[in-house]
């Protein structure tokens, strides 16, 4: 037995179960009676179940059926959306919500790739949102640093574990030999992160002062800073892997792991929407890179 039924087969079902009715699926299909009333019964003989009940001349749905009317308006659905676009050259639009640090550090440098995988579809990017804003579909995708996963009617799908951890510009290397270093060098702060280094300090076990040193508005200016001989800032090790890759921020004491976790998030009742499933397929390649 193939993996699938005759397709003819489940477009008569679809249209049948759609409008509880033979003779109206006929119509639609602009085909006999008894040719929708024949790929029925043969797709039945497949599934080795019944997926309508007759009498007196009408149909209803058992509970296979039911089932298998969900599967095949989500099929159906992707399929026509998918060939109008390739037919029409029509681009898709998918919205993006993530930290801006996040944006910076991690989305944009990797996202030509999807551009180039996926040419029809429009990634617009937004200011970090609530989760509210994913059910009232005011983004389609949230990219945020947690601690739990949301509630049912939130899909999350797990990016990367987060770990922190002191970075610097490599002349600061043989000053920085263990966490009793940081107490005479200068430490940098985001304002977006004001917990970050006492986070980093109840995770490592390290003792000291670490709510001394210069501030700045958000991560992306105080990596910059510490990428610039400023001093020592307290980041994740997701946003500055090109940095350390590159030799431009090394991190001589490492990363331990924090609570939290960073996670795509989508609203359950859009989680199978093609572009949604093709971002996350493709974020979730990224992350392993």
């Amino acid at each position: 037995m193939t993996a699938l039924p005759s397709l003819r087969a489940l477009r008569y079902f679809h249209q049948a179960a759609l409008h509880s009715s033979f003779s109206t699926a006929a119509e639609t299909l602009h085909v006999t009676h008894s040719a929708v009333s024949h790929q029925v019964r043969q797709l039945e003989s497949w599934m080795g179940k019944p997926l309508f009940v007759r009498t007196n001349g009408r149909v209803k749905l058992t509970s296979h059926g039911e089932r298998l009317l969900v599967s095949c308006q989500k099929a159906f659905s992707e399929l026509a959306t998918s060939c109008e676009s390739i037919r029409t050259g029509m681009r898709h639009h998918l919205s993006v919500s993530c930290a801006p640090s996040f944006l910076s550090q991690w989305l944009i440098p990797r996202i030509s790739s999807f551009y180039q995988r996926y040419p029809d579809i429009d990634v617009q990017f937004q200011s970090l949102v609530e989760i509210d804003q994913l059910r009232s579909e005011h983004t389609d995708v949230l990219i945020l640093s947690y601690e739990q996963q949301p509630d049912d009617d939130i899909e999350a799908t797990l990016i990367s574990d987060d770990a922190i951890g002191p970075l610097c510009a490599p002349h600061y290397a043989e000053r920085l030999q263990s966490a009793r270093d940081l107490q005479t060098l200068p430490l940098l702060h985001a304002d977006t992160r004001l917990h970050a280094w006492a986070e980093w300090a109840k995770n490592s076990g390290a003792r000291g002062d670490f709510w001394r040193g210069k501030h700045f508005d958000n991560l992306m200016l105080a990596i910059q800073a510490a990428r610039s001989g400023l001093g020592i800032i307290m980041a994740p090790r997701l946003l500055v892997q090109q940095e350390l890759e590159a030799g431009a921020l090394i991190a001589p004491l490492g990363f331990v792991r924090i609570d939290r976790a960073t996670w795509m998030m989508a609203k359950r009742s859009r989680e199978q929407n093609a572009e949604i499933r093709l971002f996350r397929a493709w974020l979730r390649e990224q992350a392993q890179c």
